[in-house]
């Protein structure tokens, strides 16, 4: 029941036989997860070359849409800008849909919601950060236009190739990075929707950006300890999470009332953040979790769970010294016990016992019988962490793993996943 991330490009560019065949050698691929929208990401990230693909040695993803729709006609007020290969006949979602058909693979398409290059009334849809700028690429849950947007979306996917499941990801605020390393970025909503939802909880405004001002220069002045003690102490930022997480839950729980209204089958997986980070991007698993049954998170323990922790560190750091003290500083925040040092990190990431841990945390956070995916990280890593990953899953409350990404991946692999997986079967 495991599953793997396909990318637009991978269908294009390998074919579906090519993708089939490296993936039975797994032994254990049912869900194929093929994304449907980018985000600004490098395929694959943060460098190399994608290692079996034979047009590009690496792609550079842009936010755009991969699916002959009409966006616009579907959502004049706010829609995608369609990759120029659509408009160039190519349908990654239908070659898969084609080529599986004899298959035993079950495709859940993958949709970015909040991250990507939208277009229309972007201004009254997206997010601005504590000082007022805007915070490029990223839409706010409480936006009027994201959830009538991603219902008529989702209901036109389903009405062309018939999938009733999707995995939604990006439902939440801003972290840090994207096409650059923003910090800024976490200190927000501010746009006029949250401002006036956070008043009409008794938040004060002013006060909170006071304090995120506070803070923000401890952190240009690299007094990290201090940043952290003011984070954990303030009552203004516990109200403001707090209103984080109760914005994204709302968010999905709106949409999924309205594309269920459409169509009863239709079912939303969630691709979350790993508890211990999730929390502060809006996402609570506990309220999140009976919205949907299913989830992925991300213990990608080599780079830090999926979070670019290291240009995060080096962004407020320039020293080995202070970046010691920031790295320390970033551990006792989310509450990460795990005795490394900061050069230890960026040789080995975190302990194995990071995918165990994450995994137990979201099985305690979430309701019970969520079926959880441990996220596995399957590019730039050498076999033996590879398995010692797995094995971290499988020992953990993570119901399977699904695997991030195909592309990405290098052949000897797939080969090293299948005979695992063979020994695991004896």
């Amino acid at each position: 029941m495991n599953g793997i991330h396909l990318h637009p490009h991978d269908i294009i560019d390998e074919g579906t036989d090519q993708i089939f065949s490296l993936l039975n050698i797994m032994e254990d691929i049912h869900y194929i997860f093929p994304q449907v929208n980018t985000i600004f990401e490098r395929n694959p990230y943060p460098k190399g070359i994608l290692p079996h693909n034979p047009v590009h040695e690496f792609v550079q993803g842009e936010g755009t849409w991969h699916v002959p729709l009409d966006v616009k006609a579907i959502y004049e007020d706010l829609h995608q800008k369609v990759d120029a290969s659509v408009q160039n006949g190519e349908d990654s979602i239908q070659l898969l849909k084609e080529g599986s058909t004899s298959t035993e693979f079950k495709i859940i398409p993958w949709l970015n919601l909040l991250n990507g290059n939208f277009q229309g009334n972007v201004e009254n849809n997206g997010v601005v950060d504590f000082q007022g700028s805007v915070v490029d690429h990223w839409l706010c849950p409480n936006g009027p236009d994201i959830v009538p947007m991603w219902s008529k979306l989702i209901t036109a996917l389903t009405e062309k190739y018939g999938y009733t499941t999707y995995l939604i990801d990006r439902i939440r605020f801003p972290d840090w990075a994207g096409k650059q390393v923003n910090p800024k970025g976490i200190f927000s909503c501010f746009c006029p929707h949250c401002k006036k939802g956070m008043e009409s909880l008794g938040i004060d405004i002013s006060e909170l950006k006071n304090t995120m001002n506070e803070v923000a220069a401890n952190l240009r002045n690299e007094d990290f300890q201090s940043a952290v003690h003011i984070l954990q102490h303030s009552k203004h930022i516990k109200q403001w999470i707090q209103y984080r997480q109760d914005s994204v839950s709302t968010f999905v729980e709106k949409l999924l009332h309205d594309v269920q209204r459409d169509n009863p089958d239709i079912q939303l997986w969630l691709d979350l953040w790993p508890p211990s980070y999730a929390w502060l991007l809006g996402q609570d698993y506990s309220r999140l979790t009976k919205a949907s049954n299913t989830l992925k998170h991300f213990p990608y323990h080599k780079l830090g769970g999926g979070a670019d922790v290291q240009g995060f560190i080096e962004y407020f750091a320039g020293t080995p010294v202070k970046q010691e003290e920031a790295f320390q500083a970033f551990l006792t925040f989310f509450d990460l016990r795990y005795n490394i040092s900061y050069e230890s990190f960026k040789e080995e990431g975190y302990p194995i016992s990071f995918v165990k841990n994450e995994n137990d945390k979201v099985r305690e956070l979430s309701v019970p019988n969520t079926h959880i995916f441990s996220g596995i990280q399957m590019w730039n890593i050498d076999e033996e962490p590879l398995i010692e990953a797995l094995e971290a899953a499988e020992k953990s409350e993570a119901n399977n793993v699904l695997y991030y990404c195909y592309g990405w991946a290098d052949e000897h692999l797939f080969h090293a996943v299948g005979k695992w997986n063979k020994n695991i079967k004896k």
